[in-house]
């Protein structure tokens, strides 16, 4: 990155900053005396995250429980820490963050397009296997945080340029590297290093347009940022301006990136699908009509169809 545009982001006085709860708890997580009900104690400070935790840990999304969970120790113990320090890590991120970006910069579909991102994100690595899902699910929603930065160094300026971008992710990366030979991917990456999260999160955010940046030889680090990647790219099924060609590029990376078929890519959107309700209520943003939402899944399924017509196969069904 160019030293002076590094010393401007610097500079700006009003950078995201990492909020102060995710931090304490993450820093309880790795300490081995730490236990359920010291967690809680933190975590009972933020009544707002409280309501919102218990909800998640009643939830279908992380499986529910078979007795209603009503204290805060009690999700700790049921969810686990990681999880715990995931949630509390996005909530407050969101919740501290979601009005920053000015000008022309539109934080709905921000929001909207990180939040779908980090729910693909945890279900493919749920698919594939990773261990480290829920870190997944916070890299999948730091994965454009860069742009966050880029509008608050870069003011109105950076805002028209997203503008013009019309919500197309590479587009945007290309009007980036153009004015300022660097992009959001490369300045998340910093800024996620400035937090001092750990290096597979700071590979994920960098490699999240091109995944293959990566230099990382642990399997589950490629797979780490090549979930994140896809993530986004599924995430664009619903925010692209052109469905159509983020499907088919869903569709292409999906098989690239993780050797998923058409089928497969079918049931990770159903699996979308069923997780936005818990998603929308956890962060407290809509993230869609549902016959907007299943516009899409319809296309997908007519997409494969038509795809796979030369084969005479079976037609997929929608549901």
């Amino acid at each position: 990155m160019d030293p002076q545009i590094l010393q401007r982001i610097k500079n700006c006085k009003t950078l995201p900053a990492i909020p102060a709860l995710p931090l304490q708890v993450l820093q309880m997580c790795r300490d081995d005396k730490a236990n359920a009900q010291k967690v809680g104690e933190v975590i009972s400070k933020d009544p707002s995250f409280v309501a919102k935790l218990l909800n998640v840990a009643n939830s279908s999304f992380y499986g529910g429980s078979r007795h209603k969970v009503a204290t805060v120790t009690h999700a700790v113990t049921l969810l686990g820490m990681n999880s715990i320090a995931t949630l509390a890590f996005c909530f407050s991120l969101y919740r501290d963050l979601r009005k920053k970006g000015g000008g022309a910069f539109d934080h709905t579909h921000f929001w909207h397009r990180c939040i779908l991102a980090s729910l693909a994100a945890k279900i493919l690595a749920k698919r594939v296997r990773v261990i480290n899902q829920e870190e997944i699910f916070l890299a999948g929603l730091l994965q454009d945080l860069g742009i966050l930065v880029m509008s608050e160094a870069f003011g109105n300026e950076y805002g028209e340029l997203y503008q013009k971008a019309n919500q197309d992710h590479d587009v945007l990366q290309t009007l980036e590297q153009d004015r300022w030979k660097t992009d959001h991917c490369e300045i998340g990456a910093w800024l996620a290093e400035t937090w001092e999260l750990p290096e597979v999160l700071r590979e994920a955010v960098k490699g999240s347009h091109n995944p293959f940046l990566a230099t990382s030889e642990d399997e589950t680090s490629r797979l780490t940022i090549r979930c994140v990647a896809l993530s986004g790219r599924l995430a664009d099924m619903w925010c692209h301006p052109q469905a159509e060609t983020a499907i088919q590029t869903a569709l292409d990376l999906s098989h690239e990136l993780l050797e998923i078929d058409s089928a497969g890519v079918l049931e990770v959107a159903k699996e979308i699908i069923a997780g936005i309700p818990d998603m929308s209520a956890f962060f407290q943003i809509s993230l869609g009509k549902p016959e907007e939402i299943q516009k899409v899944l319809d296309l997908l399924v007519k997409t494969i169809n038509e795809v796979a017509a030369v084969g005479h196969p079976e037609p997929v069904p929608a549901s």
